[in-house]
């Protein structure tokens, strides 16, 4: 009997153009990075809450139902000023995720966090996940070295998309990108965009 040893997938493709992210189905890609800047407008709304007002949320909806749901939040959180264009760029976000994953049903989050939550270099227990911070330091990633820690240590820009494989991706290639939360020194309370595919079971 034979094994087939499985290949490290090292490699990080980047793009001012939104179409990278596709290239994360590619032979060998573990994270591809869209590099793009959150709209001015919306950027000094998000900044100007308090972060208590700023909208949290976790559900599991199709995307034709995520501009609703960011709104509702939105609302709940009494951040309006900021709701029509922060439902936008989910709903951008989510479409874009959808085909990436291809995957009809998502788990979409909007993450308050203060400090550093995950600060473990660690590949997430999902086959991927779409991560944008809108507001606050990005998320740091690298390419996996002895110890589990990274060769190197990037950080997203706030705004920057990136999508990861996640350790649960089809097929015989090991994800080899990790990524943690900021470290507290970072600064600022984060207000983060987390999108997981949803499997046939319902489950991420």
């Amino acid at each position: 009997m034979t094994f087939a040893i499985p290949r490290i997938a090292t490699a990080m493709n980047s793009s001012t153009d939104a179409r990278v992210l596709q290239t994360l189905g590619m032979e060998g890609v573990s994270l591809a990075l869209w590099e793009r800047s959150l709209p001015d407008e919306l950027a000094r709304e998000l900044d100007a809450l308090p972060p208590e007002r700023l909208p949290r949320m976790r559900r599991r909806l199709a995307v034709r139902h995520v501009s609703r749901a960011i709104r509702q939040s939105c609302e709940d959180a009494d951040a309006g000023a900021c709701s029509k264009q922060l439902a936008d760029v989910v709903q951008e976000l989510s479409k874009l995720a959808m085909g990436v994953f291809a995957s009809p049903m998502l788990e979409l989050r909007l993450d308050v966090t203060d400090g550093q939550p995950c600060p473990k270099w660690h590949v997430d227990a999902v086959s991927g996940r779409l991560l944008c911070t809108l507001r606050g330091p990005g998320t740091e990633y690298g390419p996996i070295g002895p110890g589990g820690k990274p060769e190197s240590i990037h950080r997203m820009a706030r705004g920057a998309v990136g999508v990861f494989r996640g350790a649960l991706w089809p097929g015989q290639e090991l994800a080899a990108i990790v990524h943690r939360s900021p470290p507290r020194e970072a600064g600022g309370t984060r207000l983060l965009v987390v999108i997981d595919p949803v499997d046939d079971a319902g489950a991420c």
